[in-house]
């Protein structure tokens, strides 16, 4: 059977529609779909050296298990050189849905704290040791600004896109259960949804939501905006004085 893959860039709980059509496996039945959650939308973290923001991405696959499964990431195009440097990314994965930055149990470092400017393109593998499968990937991204980070990065905004993606050997159909942490498609039988739906789930995923189409599908969101705390260098010099 070929193998089927699907990319998806995400954040807030949305993933954007490239506008194609749902694919439909050879039986006439969509091979699955994603839902990610990664938080709402609008927030702002605003950091000072040595501060740190963290995000949890859950994700769940319906329909056609993935047998591989990475995430990765990559800053806003508009990050500027010098924070990308003093900026660094951990990501780790847990068994069970994170409590805010606590694991309940089976902790897994999948990047340790990196330079955004080194991180960006990097793909980590999400699938649990000894499995070959996953219906379901919880990833918590840190973010760090470093002690010694310059004045020059006071002001500073950025967001990093987080990405995901996974790929089936193309066998599963609907009544399979879950998939990897980055899939996408439709799932259940059925005859056609409208627009922005699935076939045989008209009420089910949404136009949030990419089908598969045998390939790579990406759309994009972002993570909460980063914003560099303005004056940091007065407080820190303060600090020193005590």
């Amino acid at each position: 059977m070929p193998r089927r893959s699907w990319f998806l860039l995400a954040a807030f709980a949305v993933v954007l529609p490239l506008g194609a059509a749902p694919a439909v496996a050879a039986d006439g039945e969509p091979s699955g779909w994603l839902e990610l959650d990664a938080g709402p939308a609008g927030e702002v973290h605003r950091l000072t050296p040595g501060g740190s923001a963290d995000w949890a991405v859950d994700v769940t696959v319906h329909g056609e298990p993935a047998s591989s499964l990475e995430v990765g990431l990559r800053p806003e195009p508009a990050a500027s050189e010098v924070l990308r440097d003093f900026l660094s990314v951990e990501l780790r994965a847990c068994s069970q849905p994170w409590n805010g930055g606590s694991c309940p149990g089976g902790q897994r470092t999948l990047m340790d704290p990196t330079a955004l400017a080194s991180a960006e393109g990097v793909r980590v593998d999400l699938l649990e040791p000894g499995t070959s499968s996953a219906t379901t990937a919880h990833v918590l991204l840190t973010a760090t600004l470093a002690v010694d980070a310059p004045r020059e990065v006071q002001g500073s905004r950025t967001q990093i896109v987080v990405g995901v993606h996974g790929s089936g050997d193309g066998a599963g159909g609907a009544g399979n259960g879950g998939g990897g942490d980055d899939g996408d498609g439709g799932a259940g039988p059925g005859g056609n949804a409208g627009s922005g739906a699935f076939p045989g789930n008209p009420t089910g995923p949404s136009s949030g939501l990419l089908a598969d189409t045998g390939a790579r599908l990406g759309g994009f969101a972002l993570l909460g905006l980063l914003a560099v705390a303005a004056g940091f260098g007065m407080a820190r010099l303060r600090s020193g004085a005590r």
